[in-house]
């Protein structure tokens, strides 16, 4: 929804008449592409500083609430302030509802602007911006262009590999929407039965337990809960333990698939879900795009991730990780969005490759487009169609970086390219988690538990009163759809 100081500013601005009037948001320019596609945008003007749109797809807005579609835009581009959003899916005689809202500065001070219950009908879907057919010219005005296209079984080989194999260019290798979920779960994902272990050590028993996933309007929904509300007041501190028994996706008969409690050590207090498409999609290079919706919560995250197939260059973070969306679910966290590559389990090796992207409002607020651009010389990250960031081996590729990074096993690396550890399968991985190494140590002591010591989960739970209030109806990863597609190349 939109930032709640844009709507106070606005009422200053009713408050101040003259100024207030002097600036009237232009209207917008609505279009609709086939197959997918949905652009809206104003002309720039002198003093807009942000252009936010929030509309429904045949469904009227309850006032000035998010709505289906709900995006800021920080920047005008080609003399526009524009709104896109590349899945959306209308059909002619849609109707589009919205409002739009802008920031403008008028020399002495910045305002706040809305346009309120605006209606448009899809009459007509234009060519997807950049899809144009081929067209062999002739010399001859009187001869009519010739449109050539490949035949429909020809593929042209992409240098994306999906388990092993190259795919063709452009294909949609994965595509899983949740409409089905619970029914076929096994068929392209594995839910995840097993304690959380390194490199991250978060304070989580991964389960599948319809508390913690679930499906709502076709989306998948993961919810983390107290692991005490599934078993009992206390039931982390008592020496009898839980054992996952023979349907425990982890290493058989070691932490991961049982744990009990003595002295500092506790079960892990909070119990969250985890999907995995090891062993059942794993690729190599491509376009990676996910819809969601991120949790919010103190010392929560989403784990949204590609992980190593193989592990071939060493385990845990040795063999590299991507992550595709990462934000800490805080109220000071949850405005900066991260994604990047994870090169080892030194805060070092964890900082050095990833971007971010911040916001005024919280990015947990509604769902967004998170991709990430896999190549073979290069990974970005965008969010709703914006880059917020590049990452580019050095020279003498990220081996070189060991000594800095402080890595273990990175001489592995050099048996690869540049990109390695990048340069090898991936697996998608979708979950939340709770604390552990993903939060720095603060020296303010307002994270109730400092890394690398044995009493660090015991004093989580601990606090639980504290953050277990901020776990509320948004405490949750929602997922509206995950989409592979093979590169042009």
């Amino acid at each position: 929804m939109c930032k709640l100081f844009c709507v106070c500013l606005w009422l200053v601005c009713a408050q101040y008449g003259v100024k207030g009037q002097d600036f009237e948001v232009p209207d917008a320019t609505v279009e609709a592409f086939s197959p997918r596609g949905l652009r809206v945008s104003i002309p720039d003007q002198e003093g807009i500083k942000l252009f936010a749109f929030h509309g429904k797809i045949n469904e009227e807005m309850n006032g000035r609430e998010a709505g289906r579609f709900s995006r800021d835009i920080l920047k005008a581009k080609d003399g526009k302030w524009t709104f896109y959003d590349s899945q959306a899916k209308l059909k002619i005689g849609d109707i589009l509802y919205y409002w739009t809202y802008v920031d403008y500065f008028d020399g002495e001070r910045k305002l706040g602007y809305p346009k309120d219950d605006q209606v448009f009908e899809i009459k007509e879907l234009l060519p997807k911006p950049g899809s144009k057919p081929t067209i062999t010219s002739t010399t001859s005005s009187s001869i009519p262009p010739v449109v050539t296209r490949a035949p429909l079984n020809e593929c042209q080989p992409s240098v994306t590999t999906v388990r092993g194999k190259n795919s063709c260019k452009r294909k949609l290798v994965f595509d899983s929407n949740f409409e089905n979920f619970l029914e076929n779960k096994n068929k392209l994902w594995t839910v995840q039965r097993q304690f959380a272990a390194g490199p991250d050590y978060e304070f989580v028993v991964y389960e599948d337990n319809p508390q913690t996933l679930s499906t709502y309007n076709g989306r998948l929904v993961i919810k983390p809960v107290l692991t005490d509300s599934i078993y009992g007041e206390g039931f982390v501190t008592r020496p009898e333990g839980l054992d996952l028994g023979e349907k425990c996706t982890g290493v058989k008969s070691s932490v991961e698939c049982f744990q009990n409690a003595a002295g500092w050590h506790i079960i892990p207090p909070v119990m969250s879900s985890q999907l995995t498409t090891k062993g059942k999609f794993f690729f190599k290079y491509g376009k990676i795009d996910i819809r969601a919706k991120l949790p919010k919560g103190d010392w929560l995250y989403p784990e949204i991730f590609l992980n190593p197939e193989s592990g071939e260059y060493g385990s845990g973070y040795e063999s590299g990780q991507i992550r595709i969306a990462f934000l800490g679910g805080n109220e000071d966290t949850n405005k900066k969005l991260q994604g990047g590559l994870v090169l080892g389990d030194s805060p070092a090796a964890r900082k050095y490759a990833m971007k971010s992207i911040d916001k005024y409002q919280s990015w947990t607020d509604d769902y967004h487009n998170f991709s990430v651009l896999w190549k073979p010389d290069s990974i970005s990250l965008s969010v709703d169609n914006t880059v917020f960031g590049s990452v580019f081996p050095p020279e003498g590729g990220f081996s070189s970086l060991a000594t800095n990074l402080q890595l273990k096993n990175s001489e592995r690396w050099k048996q690869g390219s540049k990109m390695a550890p990048f340069d090898k399968e991936m697996n998608i991985v979708i979950g939340v988690g709770a604390g552990g190494h993903n939060f720095d140590d603060r020296p303010d002591n307002t994270k109730p538990w400092v890394n690398n010591q044995p009493l660090s989960q015991k004093n989580f739970y601990k606090a639980r009163n504290s953050w277990g209030t901020t776990w509320g109806r948004e405490a949750q990863l929602e997922v509206e759809y995950v989409k592979v597609w093979a590169l042009d190349e």
